[in-house]
């Protein structure tokens, strides 16, 4: 080994395996044959199981499902027992996925060479490496799954199977600039490179460059640029295409429809609905909208995806006037193009609407829904799409006040305050923007964005081993998408789905160091038991990273929670 130079090579594999049993859910076959049900007995045609008259599914009488026992969901206490163990069927999945990865890394300080800046103490640093990793998906399903038999899913679930190679060769390298030096005590800057090809032949390059200026020793300045680059994983390149679900309200052809006739017959619609002339017409017909809310659209990988590319830029402050405070302020600003996801089917929707275009991806069924049949969906499989372009300011803050005998207090600030999240959901249609929304439109944007939010906490250390704290969230008010002046987003909205009232938790937490090998934590999170903000359920669908009526990944969904472990150390 040469001397002053660190070496690191590890290699790792691991393997998750997937086991589903999805019991208890109906067979659509099935049920279609336990509703049709006749006397025995009719059309010469019966079974020797039950007396003459006494209702028995067509399909035993035929032969053609000897098992059948009919449903009867029209009486109190007419379906059976016999009947329900004919209907449930269990659906069937197993899979797993694996990831293999072997690496390895050279390093030194080139200072001990003499190679550094005259102006600094220290030398350039210095990293190399190559990286190699393979990712596999493998899932199987039954029969159930797989032809959307089962009546309770969203669509079918299809076996999938898959892997993504990939070699890395990657560098990074730090140099001093000045260091201990008049309005300079430090300034250094640091570049970055990764080189990747991947198995699916595509190749990418991927790059930073930061620099750190430190005037005084009590601030310093922080500024980075990184051009990254994501490649699409297993699951987008290989999921098979099946029909799933996604949240939108009324259908803008159905009962009172916002859409005129002519822009409704671009997606598909033919005739116009009156309940007594035409009751089987489309244009107006309450059919159209499905009271839970869910459509379908047709979901499914793409080998062809090209890979994302993102922009980062940030700029920051660190500072430390006092021994016992120090803060943080840092504006970013981060654009992503060729964004790998499906196109929100409802934006496609909107767009056949009220331009023309993407109409193609719209395949009502036979009655003009797009929910009643498999064939009515909106077609929406994994592309490179348009992008986000978002900016914000991060604030940290943290002040320690020593109390002599009774220990000390620390208190800390962490906010955040979202400017812009601009989306453009297909490239060259429009975008709009997301910060402080949620919604349909938005649910791209990754669920609600609150324009503001922070977390305020009050520690308590005391000589005794014991730790107390007293923390503060806060997450701002969120609008509906709808009340947004954008073109592409405004809509009516009704009075009770306005908007996700801001929310304010208040958590209190202790310890207790009993020994250096027993520690005792208890606490309570959401003291006041504060409810998470309430809408209807299309719009907390979990298509558009919600459920319950709410989201979960944002807010307390759990209540009061009372909480007390111990750690012991042997």
């Amino acid at each position: 080994m040469l001397p002053n130079w660190n070496y690191d090579a590890y290699a790792q594999t691991g393997k998750v395996l997937y086991q589903e049993v999805y019991r208890n859910d109906f067979s659509k076959t099935r049920i279609l044959r336990a509703m049709d049900v006749v006397p025995n007995g009719f059309g010469g045609l019966s079974t020797s199981r039950v007396g003459a008259n006494v209702p028995v599914c067509r399909s035993e009488t035929t032969g053609a499902d000897p098992n059948c026992r009919p449903y009867n969901i029209w009486s109190l206490g007419g379906v059976t027992q016999d009947a329900l163990d004919y209907l449930q069927t269990p659906g069937l999945q197993n899979g797993y996925t694996s990831q293999q990865v072997v690496s390895g890394t050279v390093s030194s300080d080139l200072g001990a060479y003499g190679v550094r800046v005259p102006l600094a103490k220290n030398g350039v640093g210095v990293l190399v490496g190559v990286e190699q990793r393979k990712e596999t998906l493998v899932l199987e399903t039954d029969t159930a799954f797989s032809t959307f038999d089962l009546a309770g899913q969203g669509g079918p679930t299809i076996g999938v199977k898959g892997s993504l190679y990939v070699d890395e060769y990657f560098g990074e390298v730090r140099v001093p600039l000045i260091e201990g030096k008049p309005f300079a005590d430090q300034l250094s800057v640091s570049t970055s490179y990764r080189y990747s090809d991947y198995s699916t032949h595509k190749k990418t390059n991927t790059y930073g460059l930061g620099t750190e200026w430190a005037p005084v020793k009590l601030a310093r300045i922080r500024g980075s640029y990184q051009h990254a680059v994501r490649h699409a994983n297993v699951q987008e390149l290989f999921q098979p295409q099946g029909n799933n679900l996604f949240g939108m309200g009324q259908d803008p052809c159905g009962a009172s429809p916002t859409a005129t006739f002519a822009q409704c017959q671009r997606s598909g619609i033919t005739t116009i609905y009156d309940p007594v002339t035409n009751p089987t017409g489309q244009y107006g017909n309450p059919i159209l909208t499905n009271v839970a809310g869910q459509y379908n659209f047709l979901q499914g990988g793409n080998t062809d995806l090209k890979p994302e590319i993102a922009d980062s830029y940030t700029l920051g402050l660190v500072f430390q006037p006092t021994r016992n405070l120090t803060g943080t302020v840092d504006w970013w600003v981060i654009k992503v193009d060729d964004v790998i996801s499906n196109a929100p089917p409802s934006t496609l929707l909107t767009s056949c609407l009220s331009t023309g275009q993407f109409c193609n991806l719209i395949q009502r069924d036979s009655i003009g829904t797009l929910w009643a049949q498999p064939s009515g969906k909106v077609i929406a499989i994994n592309e490179n799409l348009g992008g986000y372009n978002t900016n914000g300011i991060d604030f940290g803050v943290n002040y320690a006040i020593p109390m002599a005998a009774s220990g000390t207090v620390a208190l800390s600030f962490l906010g955040t305050w979202l400017n812009k999240w601009e989306f453009e959901p297909i490239k060259g249609q429009g975008k709009f923007d997301c910060a402080g929304f949620f919604g349909p439109q938005c649910s791209q944007a990754k669920g609600p964005l609150p324009t503001w939010r922070h977390k305020v906490r009050a520690t308590w250390a005391t000589p005794w081993d014991v730790q107390m704290a007293v923390t503060w969230r806060h997450i701002h008010r969120i609008a509906n998408e709808t009340t947004s002046s954008n073109p592409l987003l405004a809509s009516s909205t009704p009075d009770t789905d306005r908007e996700l009232a801001a929310r304010n938790y208040l958590d209190i937490a202790a310890s207790w160091n009993i020994s250096k090998n027993f520690l005792v934590r208890a606490g309570i999170n959401n003291v006041f038991d504060k409810d998470p903000p309430i809408v209807s359920n299309t719009l907390a669908d979990p298509a558009i990273f919600g459920n319950g009526n709410t989201f979960p990944q944002l807010y307390d969904t759990l209540g009061r929670l009372v909480f007390v472990n111990a750690v012991a150390k042997f």
